[in-house]
């Protein structure tokens, strides 16, 4: 099974392949970085398949490694591993990826910089992939960095404008913020146990409630980063400014679902404290309703699909906290396929309206019929109405809440869940009914379409195999009790009729603006994003940009005002001390000189061009080496 190894490594060749070539062989290459996503698809079903039936194994199906060094008598080591839950992500990463590379091929057919796109795109697969497969939390973190890096790059790939300049940066630095914890961890980790290897650390170990507790806390900071989760959550809507299609791989099925599988990975040292679940479940929870009632108040088509993600990427913390990482997986394989149909569906909408504003569109399902189904599918996902595959998973995290007697945590899933059928609705009534507001509408290119009818399929079937996803990963998924779906469905669809109350019906705009009028408080402050961006502005950015300025103050008042002194005092003592210099120190300078002068022209006339005076010198160097031999061992 050494083909598992070739699964990231494809990408990986592309992105080595297409990076030092230029613009114009970049771009005719491209078609080399998607038979890559087809190669690793490929490989990545086979290992699925060698995988299955699956269950519940101790040791992996398949690993190989490498040792890098060793400390003392601890060897570290990367490696990969193949077992049900990384053989599932393979194949959810290199799906959403296969298809949005295809979809890309149309939506960015008219940019320059297409070839680097691709390349880049390329290198971020590959860095999910290897995390996925890694078999220790070393090599994790490894391709956990590099996807930060990839991130940065798609993110502000218009470069040139402020914009998608600002938010890869920020995205970038507050990711690193979660970093910290990550790498506090792995110092834990290594200190604790003397091995990064999963084996080692999550099974042979046993872990203590307190060092549990440390590690665990660490590892859900930095998770928190990595999935967007409240307060670290900022930097998720500010990356809708990078492409479309980058936005549907970064925010669906690889980066914020990297925090997620990291959760469930290490989920052994997770269940040894109490308090670490405690913290998952809380941050799960305020993320899912903080954000989702954040989502109703954009106006833009890409930022209500970010903070949907944060808000679902909240229902995945939402089960890891209480008790059910199958649950959380589930919901993370269910929202990649949906989620990244609603951002590539997004695509075309933008493509075709020429505005990422809502409140520019209407209309639209007479003129892009195929989107509006595909899109639909995608929608009633992720508002949880069945038989799609959000109400499945979904229903699943609230049937862990109520067997683990989490009733409070229970309420407030449904609140969120009701928010999400919510916003939701106004995102379709806004977008697609009413009278069109453009002039010139038309459907997506085919290679847009085509990967979009695909997701569509999956996400209105996958649902029906919960039990058998289930049982493949060796825990229960059973079919929803029908009490549990009955009051989920119902909160689900009070959401999507209020949803059409307020903007559904031809008074819509009237509606909406006595809602604002009305609770003009809380708009504000939803409008100001809980005022998240404007704290961090004034006492992380400002507080560093003050302590910048007291510090260049010091430096002009008392660092200089030293070695100012410093220099004046050493130009009196230079004064006072020239004949001492001129005639001892120049006198050891021009004689030491003088020496290596004459030493050089004497060494000069060993190198004569001559062969045979260099065989000579040889001889006689082995002829001095036998002697000293000799007499060593007389």
């Amino acid at each position: 099974m050494g083909y598992v190894a070739l699964i990231p490594l494809l990408p990986a060749l592309a992105f080595a392949i297409l990076t030092p070539m230029s613009r114009k062989a970049r771009t005719r290459a491209v078609p080399l970085a998607l038979c890559a996503a087809l190669g690793s698809l490929a490989l990545s079903v086979a290992a699925f398949v060698s995988v299955w039936p699956g269950g519940h194994a101790e040791e992996p199906v398949w690993q190989a490694g490498v040792t890098l060094a060793h400390v003392g008598e601890r060897a570290v080591s990367l490696g990969f591993q193949l077992e049900p839950v990384n053989a599932l992500m393979l194949l959810v990463v290199t799906v959403v990826g296969t298809a949005v590379q295809v979809y890309s091929l149309g939506y960015m057919h008219r940019e320059d910089r297409i070839g680097w796109y691709y390349a880049v795109l390329s290198l971020f697969t590959a860095a999910m992939l290897a995390l996925v497969l890694s078999d220790n939390f070393l090599g994790l973190f490894m391709a956990w960095e590099v996807m930060g890096l990839c991130s940065y790059l798609l993110i502000g790939f218009w470069h040139e404008q402020e914009g998608p300049r600002l938010a890869s940066i920020k995205a970038f630095l507050t990711t690193k913020v979660g970093d910290l914890g990550f790498m506090l961890a792995l110092a834990v980790i290594y200190a604790e146990v003397g091995s990064f290897d999963f084996a080692a650390v999550l099974h042979a170990h046993t872990w203590a409630p307190a060092a549990a507790t440390a590690v665990a806390l660490l590892l859900l900071f930095g998770a928190m980063g990595k999935s967007a989760q409240v307060p670290l959550h900022v930097w998720l809507p500010d990356a809708m400014a990078g492409p479309t299609p980058a936005s549907a791989l970064i925010h669906a099925a690889t980066m914020v679902a990297a925090g997620v599988f990291l959760v469930v990975r290490a989920y052994p040292i997770f269940e040894a404290s109490d308090t670490a679940l405690m913290w998952t479940l809380g941050v799960g929870l305020v993320t899912a309703l903080a954000a989702g009632l954040l989502a109703c108040v954009q106006h833009d088509i890409k930022k209500v699909l970010a903070y949907s993600t944060i808000s679902q990427l909240g229902f995945m913390f939402i089960a890891l906290g209480a008790g059910g990482a199958t649950a959380g997986l589930y919901h993370l394989v269910t929202h990649a396929f949906f989620k990244s149909l609603l951002f590539l569906g997004a695509g075309v909408i933008i493509h075709s309206a020429h505005t990422q504003d809502m409140r520019e569109m209407g209309g639209l399902a007479k003129h892009l019929p195929v989107t509006t189904a595909v899109f639909g599918a995608g929608a009633l996902a992720l508002a949880g109405i069945v038989p799609f595959s959000g109400f499945w998973s979904k229903d699943e995290i609230l049937t862990v809440l109520l067997h683990e007697g989490h009733y409070v945590g229970f309420a407030l899933a449904l609140a969120a869940a009701f928010v999400t059928a919510f916003y939701v609705s106004r995102l379709w009534f806004r977008v697609f009914t009413g009278p069109t507001q453009q002039a010139e509408l038309h459907e997506a290119h085919r290679s847009m379409l085509a990967p979009m009818v695909v997701l569509a399929a999956i996400t209105a079937g996958v649902g029906f195999f919960g039990p058998r996803l289930g049982a493949f990963l060796g825990h229960d998924i059973p079919w929803p009790e029908l009490s549990t779906a009955a009051i989920s469905t119902g909160v689900a669809g009070a959401g999507i009729a209020l949803g059409w109350f307020v903007y559904g019906r031809s008074t819509a705009v009237v509606n909406t603006r006595a809602l604002k009028q009305r609770y003009a408080n809380l708009y504000g402050v939803l409008a100001n994003k809980y005022y998240f961006d404007l704290t961090y502005g004034y006492f992380v950015i400002g507080g560093y940009s003050a302590l910048s300025r007291a510090s260049a103050a010091f430096d002009s008042r008392v660092v200089d005002g030293v070695v100012n002194g410093a220099a004046a005092a050493w130009r009196r003592t230079a004064e006072r001390g020239w004949a001492f210099d001129s005639t001892i120190i120049d006198g050891v300078v021009n004689g030491t000189a003088a020496i290596v002068k004459e030493a050089g022209a004497s060494l000069r006339k060993i190198q004569s061009g001559r062969v045979r005076n260099y065989q000579l010198l040889v001889s006689g160097a082995v002829v001095l080496l036998v002697v000293w031999i000799l007499v060593k061992g007389a």
